[in-house]
């Protein structure tokens, strides 16, 4: 077997709320269907810096990552004959295009990725029943999945494709497949699938198909429920092609399966077709089984089982947004505006706020809606086209609504991590405690003064602007020795990053920021957390994998606190190797569907702060999409009834308009 992997990384943050897909309409490419190779029955395939802080005395403890969506869990569920749409066949028919759904049984969880599955046959022969395997294979992983029937021609289709009629059955079963993708998309509350999650496969001639819906993301034919998107995150090929020239920088690649000797889908034209996704930057990876034709051995048939999984687990279930990339064509909110983001009226809550796709350096700000902006600062970008991403304590008026302020173009996601009980939390009037800009910037070294309430913790808004080398900023007692912790780290010169942090104010009302390389330093204060809702201990350092070797790709690390507890956790990403993101989230727990850190290149330091809940085991896990050291310490203990820590709930995706 001959496997060969290209991808190119889509950084961006995971999402996790139901969104639909707006009504975009796209221009249509000419049809171009000389090249096809076509095939009847089971085409099988192929097998073809900065340091934060010191680093600690122990390496983190590995455990196992999340097995949904790789191991078969559930049992599946089949509803069949499920009508997706209609259609005019070549006879000048209607006829009613159907699918039988498949679902894990007993599963309750929400924005569950897709698969949907066609069979070979020529374009001639063959039925939904052709694809049962897969439908079900997936459906026990986790996924919602389906079998589809989609329109046959009264003769079978040969390569090469060189009549009308040939290229009319090719595109019919390919509007079919579209099809589909939109009515899933225009049902996902219903069936509780993530919209954007969605992948397509096929055999042979369901291979053809599939691979036309990935290389004609912003090209649909004509369909029911236009008003939706027909993009796809990837596409499974059991001895398919497509062709070349429809491929660009806006679809979606493929997993290839293909016989090193087949001529019936000629192998050339496969790699052909693999050679162009590659060249438009899209992730592929080839399987070539030497020796094998069309039809498989039973052997290959099994072997090409869990590398399917496994890259339907990296590029769909798992995968960074946007997983669809004709989703990138949509316009980022315009400069000066506000968003409102809806919660529980005269409540604070954390909110997870995020910057992506940013036109130019600036801010985004949670302020009342219709405040004037400007007097403060949750999040900071430095440089065009930055994920930046903070917690802010958010305040939601009488009636429910917070607005967020973005200085520059730029997209905009918030997720609720959870709220305040009432008199938990002082949320005070924003008030600038300090900015340095006014005066000298502080030297290596320096140390900046805070004041604010005696004996109490505040929740700051920290910025350092202006920074003159890698280096780090840490809250501190004044006069305590610097370099246990740290509260947020820059990786070069002249870089903005901003970051959340429980500042625990002195008898005398004093606080002390370090400096380690001579940087502007602003301070916002957010409110004042109530004497009895917080633990504020000693900074803890719970995990430092600098002591070791670095987490790999999809790892997961462990983390030990009180049983039964919300923490402040002050979360690190260094050395990163490429763009990913990091989530803490319960062990065993699926990743993907929020983030706390994210890195948009490699080599970077990242820092943030995280509403960590431990579970009844004291445990908790941070999943790491890609190889990086991660950093973890303790800022203090959120006291039992203080804070309602909910699942996280998405409340904006301007991506998804």
């Amino acid at each position: 077997m001959v496997m060969v992997e290209a991808a190119t990384a889509s950084v961006s943050v995971p999402r996790s709320a139901r969104r639909r897909r707006g009504r975009r309409r796209r221009r249509r490419r000419p049809i171009v269907a000389a090249w096809c190779a076509i095939a009847v029955g089971i085409a099988v395939g192929i097998a073809s810096g900065v340091v934060p802080a010191p680093a600690g005395p122990t390496a983190p403890t590995p455990v196992t990552a999340a097995t949904r969506y790789l191991d078969p869990i559930f049992l599946p569920d089949v509803q069949r004959d499920v009508v997706y749409g209609t259609a005019v066949d070549q006879q000048g028919r209607v006829v009613e295009l159907r699918l039988d759904l498949y679902t894990p049984r007993g599963d309750t969880a929400d924005d569950r990725p897709v698969f949907l599955f066609a069979h070979g046959g020529f374009f001639v022969t063959g039925d939904k029943s052709g694809a049962v395997a897969w439908a079900q294979r997936m459906a026990q992983r986790g996924y919602v999945a389906a079998s589809i029937n989609y329109r046959l021609d009264t003769q079978a289709v040969v390569a090469p494709v060189d009549t009308p009629r040939e290229e009319r059955a090719v595109n019919d079963a390919r509007a079919d497949m579209q099809t589909a993708v939109r009515w899933f998309r225009k049902h996902a509350d219903e069936l509780r699938i993530d919209p954007d999650r969605i992948a397509v496969g096929g055999t042979s001639a369901g291979a053809v198909t599939a691979l036309g819906v990935a290389a004609n993301a912003d090209a649909p034919l004509p369909g029911d429920h236009d008003e939706f998107s027909s993009a796809v995150c990837t596409a499974v090929s059991f001895s398919g092609a497509n062709d070349p020239a429809a491929i660009g920088p806006l679809d979606a690649g493929a997993i290839f399966h293909h016989g090193e000797v087949d001529t019936v889908v000629p192998t050339a034209q496969a790699a052909a077709t693999r050679d162009a996704m590659t060249a438009a930057g899209l992730p592929v990876a080839w399987y070539e089984y030497p020796g094998e034709g069309h039809d498989l051995s039973d052997a290959t048939i099994q072997a090409r089982i869990q590398p399917t999984i496994r890259w339907l687990y990296d590029r769909v279930a798992t995968a960074p947004y946007p997983c669809s990339p004709a989703v990138a064509q949509l316009a980022p909110v315009l400069p000066g505006r506000q968003t409102p983001i809806s919660g529980d009226a005269e409540r604070s809550g954390v909110v997870s706020l995020v910057s992506v796709a940013n036109r130019a350096p600036g801010y985004v700000q949670a302020l009342p809606c219709g405040a004037t902006p400007g007097g403060s600062s949750n999040l900071n970008a430095d440089a065009p086209q930055q994920i930046r991403a903070v917690l802010a304590v958010v305040r939601f008026g009488a009636d429910g609504r917070a607005c967020l302020f973005n200085q520059v173009g730029t997209h905009l996601v918030a997720d609720l991590q959870g709220w305040f009980a009432p008199g938990a939390f002082d949320d005070v009037v924003d008030d600038r405690l300090i900015d340095t800009r006014s005066g000298p910037r502080p030297p290596n070294g320096g140390v900046v003064e805070l004041r604010g309430r005696p004996d109490a913790t505040g929740v700051v808004s920290l910025v350092i602007t202006e920074t003159t080398g890698a280096g780090y900023l840490q809250v501190l007692p004044c006069g305590a020795t610097p370099g246990g912790s740290s509260t947020l780290n820059a990786d070069a010169a002249g870089q903005i990053r901003a970051g959340l942090a429980l500042v625990r104010f002195g008898s005398d009302g004093r606080a002390c920021v370090f400096v380690q390389r001579s940087a502007h330093v602003v301070a916002d204060l957010q409110g004042y957390l109530d004497a009895g809702a917080v633990d504020d201990v000693i900074d803890d350092r719970l995990l430092d994998t600098r002591s070791g070797p670095r987490p790999g790709d999809g790892s997961v690390t462990e983390l030990r606190g009180r049983p039964d507890s919300t923490a402040v956790v002050s979360l690190v990403a260094t050395e990163t190797t490429a763009p990913g993101y990091v989530q803490v989230l319960p062990c065993g727990a699926t990743p993907g569907g929020s983030s706390n850190l994210n890195a948009d290149a490699a080599g970077q330091t990242v820092a943030g702060l995280a509403f960590v809940r431990f579970g009844a085991d004291g445990r908790v896990c941070v999943f790491a999409q890609r190889s990086t050291h991660l950093v973890a310490d303790l800022q203090g203990y959120l006291t039992d009834g203080a804070f309602v820590d909910v699942p996280d709930r998405r409340l904006l995706d301007t991506r998804t308009r």
